[in-house]
C-alpha cells in the first residue's frame, strides 16, 4: 500500500528553509569569528581557541538537556515550534554580540566577553537546532516525505554555508571594514535569520 501523504511541496521547502538561518549563524561564526578576534580586536588566537573548546563542552551537556525540554513541552506551537522560534532570538542577538567586542574594554575583559557569548551562542543554537530536527518526526509518518524534507534540508544548509563563506569578507570591505563593519554584517544576518527562521516555523 502507498503510505499516506501528509505535506505539500511548499511545506517541505518551508522546513528545509530552517536549515538556512541556522547556517547563517553557524557558518559566520565557524568561518569568520577567529578573523575578527584576531585580525580586528587584536585577541591571541591560541586562547580564543580554548575559548571554543571549553564552551562546546558545555554544549555537550545542553544536548541532552533540550532533548527532555522538547519532550515535556505542551504548547500550542506543539513540541519542537515554541524551543526553535525563541531559541532563535537567543542565536540573533548572541552573534551580534559575538562581533561587537567593546574596544573600550581591557584585554581580560575581551575575552570573557567572547566566552560568554559564544558559550551562550551554543546553548541556543542546540535548543533551535534539536526543535528544528525534532520537527521531521512531528510533521509526518510517511518515510519518503521524511527523505524529502532532510533533502531540502542539505541543500539550504550548503548553499547558505557557501554563500556566507563566498561573500562575507566582500560584503565586510562594503560596509568599510574594521569592527563597525564586522558588526553590521552581523547584524544583517542576525535580521535574515530571524526572518527566515520565522517563516520555517
Amino acid at each position: 500500500m502507498e503510505e499516506k501523504k501528509y505535506l505539500k511541496w511548499y511545506n517541505k521547502v518551508g522546513y528545509g528553509s530552517g536549515d538556512l538561518a541556522g547556517n547563517v549563524v553557524y557558518a559566520f561564526l565557524s568561518s569568520f569569528v577567529m578573523l575578527y578576534l584576531t585580525n580586528t580586536v587584536g585577541l591571541n588566537p591560541g586562547i580564543i581557541g580554548t575559548l571554543i573548546m571549553v564552551s562546546k563542552l558545555f554544549d555537550g551537556i545542553s544536548d541532552m538537556f533540550f532533548g527532555t525540554m522538547i519532550d515535556k513541552t505542551k504548547s500550542k506551537l506543539g513540541k519542537a515550534r515554541p524551543w526553535m522560534l525563541y531559541a532563535y532570538i537567543g542565536c540573533a542577538v548572541t552573534l551580534v554580540a559575538n562581533f561587537a567586542i567593546p574596544d573600550t574594554l581591557g584585554t581580560t575583559a575581551q575575552y570573557a566577553w567572547f566566552f560568554a557569548y559564544t558559550l551562550l551562542n551554543a546553548v541556543f543554537f542546540t535548543a533551535n537546532n534539536i526543535a528544528y530536527a525534532s520537527l521531521v518526526t512531528f510533521c509526518t509518518k510517511n518515510s519518503r516525505e521524511r527523505v524529502e524534507m532532510g533533502s531540502c534540508r542539505f541543500i539550504f544548509a550548503f548553499s547558505t554555508s557557501l554563500l556566507i563563506q563566498s561573500v562575507t569578507v566582500q560584503f565586510v570591505r562594503a560596509a568599510g571594514g574594521g569592527a563597525a563593519a564586522w558588526r553590521t554584517v552581523a547584524v544583517v544576518y542576525a535580521v535574515i535569520g530571524l526572518i527566515v527562521n520565522t517563516i520555517s516555523v
